[in-house]
């Protein structure tokens, strides 16, 4: 049975993202931020799955075809399964939040790398074949030499640019103006879906996916979103010996 042109476009567009991915080598510093001038933005999620509020957010995202990323903790994830099935059939990313949402800062770098590891184990014993290769920290936190052993491991160290502040639960309206004060091109924007009653950035969501698409803003996964990251520019040559440089002193 032949798809809506409406719907396989962007189902290709996801497939065609993810295979980039996978075949990127991954970054040696955290990506908290990706430098391009595409209007696209990641939002992210952490501290999921949670139930009422995962699949709420869930149903928004779907209702605006619109991706985003979910760092989930590996204990909620096992409590969930059925949750976290569900975001990676919808066309979600998910990434890594630790096993038990531990400060890495206390774990160190290897056994933070190592409970990395065996959560991506869990998700895809889940989600058998599920592309995983992001590791958020708890807290944002990190420690010496994180991010090279992540990059050896096979995942990226993701951070982000604009912070909502929503697990202070500071009323939708203050997470809303947070997002539109802040977001430009290649922000990665963190809310959380666990934790606790999220149901202020459930409302938040609603009101922000209208306003970013009335602004042509494109919603997409944080792999996605590393796919429009401008090259850098190539550092100049020096001038050859005894030429001229105008404006200045050689």
């Amino acid at each position: 049975m032949n798809l809506p042109t409406a719907r396989l476009v962007p189902l290709l567009l996801l497939l065609a993202c993810l295979a980039a991915a996978a075949f990127r080598p991954p970054a040696a510093a955290a990506i908290s931020r990706v430098p391009t001038t595409v209007p696209v933005v990641a939002l992210t999620f952490d501290d999921g799955p949670s139930v009422p509020y995962t699949g709420r957010i869930l149903d928004l995202l779907l209702q605006s075809h619109a991706r985003a990323t979910f760092f989930v903790v590996g204990g909620e994830a096992a409590r969930y399964p059925d949750v976290v099935r569900r975001l990676a059939h919808a066309g979600m990313e998910l990434g890594l939040h630790g096993l038990s949402h531990r400060d890495v800062r206390q774990l160190g770098a290897r056994q933070a790398v190592a409970q990395a590891l065996a959560e991506r184990d869990l998700l895809q014993r889940l989600v058998p074949g599920l592309p995983v290769t992001l590791f958020r920290p708890p807290y944002g936190a990190v420690a010496r030499g994180l991010a090279p052993l992540l990059a050896r491991n096979g995942l990226d160290l993701v951070l982000w640019d604009v912070d909502t502040l929503d697990w202070t639960r500071p009323a939708v309206a203050a997470i809303v103006r947070r997002v539109e004060r802040a977001v430009r091109p290649g922000s990665i924007v963190l809310f959380h879906d666990g934790g606790g009653n999220r149901q202020e950035t459930v409302e938040a969501v609603r009101r922000l996916l209208p306003w970013f698409a009335a602004r042509g803003y494109r919603l997409v996964t944080v792999s996605q979103l590393v796919e429009f990251a401008t090259p850098a520019p190539a550092p100049s040559s020096p001038p050859p010996h005894g030429s001229a440089i105008f404006g200045g002193e050689r």
